[in-house]
């Protein structure tokens, strides 16, 4: 038999084109997602160079949101614990759902899980110089936390924070007691009115600024000038005219909204850059935000270097720190650092968003459960009983020394009900364990707290695979009334029979837990405390027909309503 002549100007092609198929497909397997074994995930994700972008992103086009989705996918899988791939060739990120081991790795174990990467990444691109944007073994952390640890201390919170939320809650009662009046029974639209007095109270507290700053008394001043030219005849909702805001404080929302987008990109750098290239309005907000604190921090030197020892807001606990660690450290003070502009910009964002949000939920949930409404006024009264003899508000120090049970309750309830940020992401410093499997160094945790364990039943889960320090049982909710509003979760009665608030009375996470948990958290508690407070005892709040009170949200750092109307009649008849 011949042998076959081979065409050697055919061969060589077909063998080169071989081994490039080859490698591309060794180049292909390389690149497929690779999971932790043992841990749930989704086979097609498994099976795609993008993980599961492409299901994420679907469901963002259909619902606007992201967050739910990782909930879903835990559903899915009846596991408390899974794995998805956010985006193409990234590691897995882990879910986890269950309150007992959350609350031992940000309690205990803190040292194996820090902030995950792309939460720093978000906040970074705004205020870079913040302890929000850093890791805790980061040299300048604990540097940030010496020069701001005094603004969260019941000294600070009842003498410059607590005044300035009264009165600024105040001037938001006297707007809506004069929009009640020309809406002649009609709702309106709350949301802005509630973001403004929060902004008006945060800015205040940090900088220090007067009444000529409140943007709560410009829409007061402004809808008084015109209210005669006002009429409410039409059916739906009112609609309020609303003055602009000022410069300086549209600039932080500019860049508070986009904090809030980064957190939607699985590459917020980027998503950075592309914008400050293409919005024009974004770069100008961060060249006004830094102008205007260089200007109000000049203003405040001369009354400090004075010697005034009034402090009257964040910016002067800040300033004054500072000329106590540069003594320390013998240097001059450096008051235009990055670290104090920073250290302003996120105590606004962080204290705005949050409280805003909470605030939110917190006017709908009251409106739409009337008997937890009625007891709150009533243990309201109750406890401030010589103010509604009077026929007056409870004043600010009555406010913040009277301890109410109830009403404790109930803002507890409604952070568990509608938490503002509902979710948590860590991320691994070490190799480490968790329910049993081997977790590499570099997983990204994210721990949410709006289903499973939290807001419904929780999922089966062995406490034998738990970690040693997580064996010891927490208390956990009722299973048959965990998807109501129950105010009375929270509250306990003690061996003389008097009832008090148990903030450990069950799962809870709304600002997270441990060393880097919500910085502001004490002062978010304060801001509630005295608003839900003052709009109680102020106003009825009325439930609303379907069409205005969905329970639809969506997502910006935290996760507000959608639709945040209020029906409003005086309380007390006197006020």
């Amino acid at each position: 038999m011949a042998p076959v002549d081979i065409d050697r100007d055919f061969l060589y092609p077909l063998l080169s084109l071989i081994s490039a198929a080859s490698l591309l497909y060794l180049a292909y397997l390389w690149a497929l997602p690779k999971p932790i074994p043992g841990i749930p995930y989704d086979k097609s994700a498994k099976n795609s160079l993008l993980g599961n972008f492409s299901d994420i992103q679907a469901y963002v086009r259909e619902t606007k949101r992201f967050r739910p989705w990782l909930t879903t996918h835990i559903r899915r899988h009846n596991s408390p614990l899974t794995q998805v791939w956010l985006g193409p060739f990234t590691k897995p990120a882990l879910v986890l759902t269950d309150f007992q081991e959350s609350y031992d790795i940000l309690i205990r174990r803190h040292k194996e899980f820090d902030k995950a990467l792309s939460n720093l990444a978000a906040f970074s691109s705004i205020v870079k110089d913040a302890q929000i944007s850093m890791f805790g073994s980061d040299h300048r952390y604990k540097g940030n936390k010496e020069l701001a640890r005094d603004v969260m201390t019941p000294g600070f919170l009842h003498e410059v924070s607590a005044p300035e939320i009264y009165k600024k809650t105040q001037t938001l009662i006297a707007l809506w007691t004069l929009k009640t009046q020309l809406a002649n029974g009609r709702p309106f639209f709350a949301k802005n009115d509630l973001s403004d007095m929060v902004m008006d109270i945060v800015s205040a507290a940090a900088f220090g600024l007067d009444e000529s700053m409140s943007t709560t008394n410009d829409q007061l001043v402004a809808l008084n000038a015109h209210s005669e030219e006002f009429s409410a005849n039409a059916d739906g909702p009112v609609d309020f005219p609303r003055v602009p805001h000022k410069p300086e404080m549209t600039a932080l929302l500019d860049l508070t909204d986009h904090v809030g987008a980064q957190f939607k990109n699985p590459f917020p750098e980027l998503v950075h850059y592309f914008r400050l290239l293409t919005h024009p309005t974004l770069s100008a907000s961060y060249a006004l935000k830094d102008r205007w604190i260089h200007d109000e921090i000049e203003k405040a030197l001369p009354r400090l270097q004075r010697g005034e020892s009034e402090t009257r807001s964040a910016m002067d606990q800040f300033l004054q720190r500072e000329i106590q660690i540069a003594a320390k450290e013998n240097r001059k003070p450096n008051f235009h650092s990055g670290r104090i502009y920073d250290e302003l910009v996120q105590y606004f964002i962080a204290g705005h968003d949050t409280t805003t949000t909470a605030i939110s939920w917190l006017v709908k949930n009251i409106a739409d459960h009337p008997d937890s409404q009625e007891k709150l006024r009533a243990a309201l009264r109750t406890a401030y009983a010589t103010a509604y003899e009077e026929g007056r508000q409870p004043t600010v120090e009555e406010i913040c020394r009277t301890t109410i049970p109830y009403h404790d309750a109930v803002i507890e309830e409604c952070l568990r009900y509608n938490s503002p940020v509902a979710v948590v992401a860590r991320q691994t410093t070490v190799n480490t364990t968790l329910l049993g499997y081997e977790i590499p160094k570099g997983t990204m945790l994210i721990i949410i707290w709006d289903g499973p364990d939290f807001t419904e039943p929780p999922m089966p889960l062995a406490d034998g695979v738990r970690s040693e320090t997580s064996k010891r049982v927490r208390e956990r909710w009722n299973p048959d009334d965990i998807r109501l509003f129950k105010p009375e979760r929270w509250l306990k009665v003690d061996e003389k029979g008097n009832e008090y608030f148990d903030s450990q009375a069950g799962p809870m996470l709304a600002f997270a837990l441990g060393p880097r948990a919500c910085f502001g958290r004490r002062l978010a508690y304060l801001k509630m405390r005295i608003i839900l407070t003052l709009l109680v005892w102020n106003f009825k709040f009325h439930k609303l027909p379907e069409e205005l009170s969905s329970r639809e949200a969506h997502e910006e750092i935290t996760t507000p309503p959608v639709q945040c109307y209020v029906s409003l009649s005086k309380a007390d008849p006197r006020l």
